[in-house]
């Protein structure tokens, strides 16, 4: 007989969401974390970021119309930045363990693995259930360099009481390049090393290097084809190892990307087969070599690794575990860097795109558009994937101001299946960066 009918391992945005649901509909259910309720988002990834990035992009707002109307500059106090992030932060373990709890379920402190098919080992102790779901996460990528665990992780860096003068970034990820313009508007001196020449990947290659540009004007250094061989002490400080030579920091920051943080679950005792994105699963999000088991979110190699998609697959989960009918369709999936500028893309990329007949590539530099020049930006661009003979839009890709709004109009257009004539047609409230899409298209 089952101890629970669904065990949730991970009380992020999809585990929450599961074992709340499924709560409340009457199921017995039990949740287990090791970590303090409530997940990466609100608590140590998305949300916090945000927060601290306000400081980042008022700064950036005030440098751009400086002489344009604009007399003197505002100055990031980094306690005070660290002790607001801490507000918003610090009520949402609690927040979360009462919403389980008032749901029905049973809540458990502690590290989880598989002793079987349907069974977890918690505390010593076996628990059975008909329903397993993995929404464990993401942990920072094992970079296999020696002296990475002298790196610091994001959750460190915003955590920090004061940022040190010198700052390395290990990898030309978004968190690289999140991090990168804030610390250099508190006073930081930062370099970015990325192993390759084509940074943050995922993303338009031409537009990740128009930021690049941009990045280096505002004296953050970022060295390409640098791959880090080394991290080891010097004194008080840090060495860092390249090819090319060694740079000395007071703080070094993994910005290399994440991966699914399985390693601990022993999924083998339970024949779940993973991967590098995560537990195989089907379009319910259920293991495909172990029906018992589901995955959703990072855990789940089931599309882009981001919030929004792990609150979707949290749903089907859901719906299928309830007896409803349910598919995760990853399509038309928005993905921000939040930079300075913001970097976003939906759907087709131009290198998708090359080699078709049926496809062209709109491409448009937006440094002289009305948005950008309003708020003194430099770097603005953007690339449309579309269909040739009906026009409908299957792609694109935007760097400038407001871009992470601007990307969910397009995903709304791409997922629909609107043409740039449908699109263009709408009347935009004006003057907005929404509204360039209709050129844009």
């Amino acid at each position: 007989m089952n101890d629970y009918d669904v065990i949730v391992i991970g009380t992020g945005i999809a585990g929450g969401s599961i074992a709340a649901q499924c709560a409340a509909a009457g199921l017995k259910v039990a949740v287990i974390d090791s970590l303090p309720y409530g997940g990466t988002c609100a608590q140590r990834g998305c949300d916090p970021k945000k927060v601290l990035l306000a400081a980042s992009e008022a700064v950036s707002r005030a440098q751009g119309l400086a002489g344009h109307g604009l007399e003197g500059a505002p100055r990031i106090v980094w306690r005070d930045l660290i002790d607001r992030k801490r507000e918003f932060v610090g009520g949402v373990p609690r927040r979360t363990e009462a919403r389980l709890g008032d749901a029905g379920a049973t809540l458990l402190h502690a590290e989880a693995r598989f002793a079987g098919p349907d069974t977890l080992l918690v505390d010593g102790k076996r628990l059975q259930a008909g329903t397993i779901a993995i929404a464990t996460g993401a942990i920072p990528r094992p970079l296999g360099i020696s002296g990475e665990e002298l790196l610091l992780h994001a959750d460190g860096f915003m955590d920090l009481e004061e940022l040190p003068l010198r700052i390395v970034f290990v990898g030309g990820g978004y968190i690289s390049f999140e991090f990168a313009a804030l610390a250099r508007r508190v006073g930081s001196e930062v370099t970015i090393l990325h192993r390759s020449s084509h940074v943050l990947k995922g993303f338009d290659p031409d537009l990740a290097a128009l930021l690049v540009e941009r990045y280096r004007g505002l004296g953050i250094e970022v060295l390409l084809d640098t791959p880090v061989l080394k991290v080891r002490r010097q004194g008080d400080a840090y060495a860092v190892e390249t090819p090319s030579g060694n740079l000395v920091a007071d703080l070094v920051v993994h910005g290399a990307g994440r991966v699914p943080d399985l390693a601990r679950l022993d999924l083998a005792a339970a024949g779940v087969q993973a991967g590098e994105r995560g537990v195989v699963v089907d379009a319910q999000l259920r293991s495909v070599s172990n029906p018992r088991v589901f995955a959703a979110g990072d855990a789940a190699a089931a599309g882009a690794p981001l919030t929004p998609p792990a609150s979707r697959q949290a749903d089907v989960v859901i719906k299928t575990i309830l007896g409803q009918k349910a598919e995760y369709d990853p399509r038309a999936t928005a993905s921000v860097t939040f930079s300075d500028p913001p970097l976003a893309a939906v759907g087709m990329t131009a290198a998708e795109a090359e080699g078709r007949d049926d496809v062209e590539v709109v491409s448009h530099d937006m440094s002289d558009w009305f948005a950008a020049r309003r708020l003194g930006l430099t770097h603005a661009a953007a690339k449309v994937m579309r269909e040739k003979t009906t026009g409908r839009l299957l792609g694109a890709h935007v760097l400038g101001a407001n871009a992470e709004e601007v990307i969910n109009l397009f995903a709304l257009a791409v997922r629909q299946g609107l043409t740039a004539d449908e699109v263009a047609e709408s009347v935009w409230a004006y003057p907005t960066s929404s509204s360039d899409v209709g050129y844009l298209v």
